[in-house]
C-alpha cells in the first residue's frame, strides 16, 4: 500500500482571499480599528517605532504560504481614517511561482482620509520562471493627504533553467474623492523583453508614486541620490495634475532594489511627516 501525503502538504492552487484593514486615529495613536484577514494573509501586531511621531502605526502584512501560485485571486482593502498615519509593508519579498497558463492576480484598494498619511511599500515580488503576475491598484486620496505606493519585481531562476518569467502587468489608478482621475500608470513586460532588451543588465525594477501636497514632497535630486547610493539607478519627475511625483528604480538584483525602496520610503516619509523615521527591521 502506498502512503499518501498529508492534506496540509497538498498544492493549493487558484485561491481566492481577501484582507480588509481599517486604521483610525484614537487617543493620539493610529490603531487598527477593524481587520478581516483570510488565508494566506497574516497581519502582525502594530508597532510604534517613531518617538517623534507616536501616532504612526507600522504593520507587516505577511504570507502564511509559499508565495503566489497559478490562478490566485487576492484582494487587499486598506482604509486610513482622517489624520491617521499608517505604514503597511511586507515581512520579506514575495515569490511568484510558475503561472502554468494561469496568472496570479492581486488587487489593492486604498481609501485615505483627510489629512492622513498612508505608505504602502512592499518588498519586491520575486518572479520565478513562468511567473505571470497582474497587479491592479486603485486609491482614493484627498488633496490634503499623503499616499506612497511602491511596487517592484526581481527576476530569479533558482534552478538555472534558462527560462524567464512569463509576464508582469501593473496598473495604478489614483482618484480624488469626487471621482476625478488624477493619474493612471500602466505597464506590461514579458520576461524575454527584460532579458534581451536594453535593460538586460538589470534584474529588478520598481515604481514609486507619491501623492502629496507640494509642501510635503521631498526634493527630487536628494531623493534620487539616496536611492542611487543603494546600488540602484533612479529617475523621478512631477506627476500629472500636480498630484505629487513618480519615480522609477532599476537595480541589478532584488537586494539592491529592496534597499532602494527603503531609502525612498524614508525620504518620502520624512518630508511628509516632518521628522526622520526609524528603520523598519525585517
Amino acid at each position: 500500500m502506498r502512503s499518501l501525503p498529508l492534506s496540509s502538504f497538498a498544492f493549493d492552487s487558484a485561491r481566492e482571499a481577501e484582507a480588509h484593514l481599517v486604521a483610525e486615529l484614537a487617543g493620539g495613536r493610529t490603531i487598527l480599528r477593524r481587520q478581516h484577514v483570510g488565508y494566506p494573509f497574516h497581519i502582525t501586531r502594530g508597532f510604534y517605532l517613531d518617538r517623534a511621531r507616536p501616532e504612526l502605526l507600522t504593520l507587516y502584512l505577511q504570507s502564511a504560504s509559499g508565495g503566489l501560485y497559478a490562478g490566485d485571486q487576492l484582494t487587499v482593502d486598506v482604509a486610513v481614517g482622517s489624520n491617521a498615519a499608517l505604514h503597511l509593508t511586507t515581512q520579506s519579498a514575495t515569490v511568484v511561482h510558475d503561472g502554468q497558463n494561469g496568472a496570479s492576480q492581486q488587487r489593492l484598494r486604498v481609501t485615505v482620509g483627510s489629512g492622513a498619511f498612508c505608505a504602502l511599500s512592499s518588498d519586491p515580488y520575486v518572479l520565478f520562471p513562468g511567473a505571470d503576475l497582474k497587479l491592479d491598484t486603485m486609491a482614493v486620496v484627498p488633496d490634503d493627504a499623503v499616499l506612497l505606493l511602491v511596487d517592484g519585481l526581481a527576476v530569479h531562476d533558482p534552478r538555472q533553467s534558462g527560462r524567464s518569467f512569463a509576464q508582469f502587468f501593473s496598473r495604478q489608478r489614483i482618484m480624488r474623492p469626487d471621482g476625478r482621475l488624477l493619474l493612471q500608470d500602466c505597464g506590461r513586460i514579458a520576461g524575454d523583453q527584460l532579458r534581451t532588451g536594453p535593460l538586460s543588465t538589470m534584474a529588478a525594477t520598481a515604481t514609486a508614486l507619491l501623492i502629496a501636497p507640494p509642501g510635503r514632497l521631498p526634493a527630487l535630486e536628494p531623493l534620487m541620490q539616496a536611492v542611487d547610493r543603494c546600488g540602484c539607478v533612479a529617475g523621478a519627475s512631477a506627476a500629472p495634475n500636480q498630484a505629487g511625483l513618480v519615480m522609477r528604480i532599476l537595480a541589478p538584483d532584488g537586494g539592491a532594489l529592496a534597499r532602494g525602496i527603503e531609502a525612498a520610503f524614508h525620504l518620502a516619509g520624512s518630508a511628509a511627516l516632518g521628522t526622520e523615521l526609524a528603520r523598519r527591521r525585517k
